[in-house]
């Protein structure tokens, strides 16, 4: 029953620090981001969505792996389809 709530307060401090990266890094450079990675058609809005969700996962599964097992880093895979949507420009040239 313990780790139920190990669980719930991982994520739930994996949700506020996504949040709380998520506003510093487009707070600061979000025109910069979308010049880079030349992502123009996406709205602001899907944008934070993606970085929240992407970093959200990436650290629910390193914190999980750290803390309760190692198989727990599987949930940073999680985020490959966000990374993917927001590299696709990048990708394509190559």
């Amino acid at each position: 029953m313990l780790e139920v709530y190990v669980i719930f307060g991982l994520m739930a401090f994996s949700l506020v620090l996504s949040g709380v990266m998520t506003l510093v890094l487009l707070g600061i450079t979000e025109n910069d981001i979308v010049s880079s990675l030349e992502i123009y058609e996406i709205p602001r809005i899907e944008l934070r969505l993606i970085f929240i969700i992407s970093l959200f996962s990436i650290f629910d599964g390193v914190l999980e792996s750290f803390v309760l097992s190692p198989q727990g880093i599987i949930l940073s895979f999680e985020s490959i389809p966000y990374l993917i949507v927001l590299f696709s420009k990048k990708m394509r040239r190559f």
